[in-house]
């Protein structure tokens, strides 16, 4: 896994803070009414520090059926797989997470960066 960061002048490598990592993030499950660059920046802001929002529509069409956005997110906790959508007069919804260009080092059990499924220590993930 690399993770790359800016360190200011003077400053040692072991100074940088490597606990936060930059994903692209699809958003898969948001109603259509909610697909624009606002809902991404609420989210985008739930999950961490948000760099960018790709609009979804062009020209005001759909170019995708998922939000997309940069967010950077603390790596030393499990990463966010979805949340529970309240909606009025109608069931929850579970909108979910697919993470871009995940590393191998990702655990699918827990959650975590740094491990493997296979030698995992921790219990299953819950989310966020």
């Amino acid at each position: 896994m690399v993770n790359l960061r800016l360190w200011g002048e003077g400053e040692s490598v072991f100074e940088v803070d490597h606990d936060f990592m930059e994903f692209w993030i699809q958003i898969h499950g948001i109603p259509h009414d909610f697909m624009d660059k606002e809902t991404g920046i609420l989210i985008g802001e739930m999950l961490g520090v948000l760099a960018e929002v790709e609009d979804p529509k062009m020209d005001g069409v759909l170019r995708r059926p998922y939000l997309r956005i940069r967010v950077s997110i603390d790596i030393t906790k499990a990463l966010p797989t979805g949340f529970w959508l309240d909606r009025e007069e109608l069931p929850p919804l579970w909108v979910f997470f697919r993470y871009e260009r995940l590393p191998n080092s990702y655990c699918f059990n827990c959650g975590i960066l740094r491990h493997e499924k296979k030698t995992c220590k921790n219990s299953t993930a819950m989310a966020c």
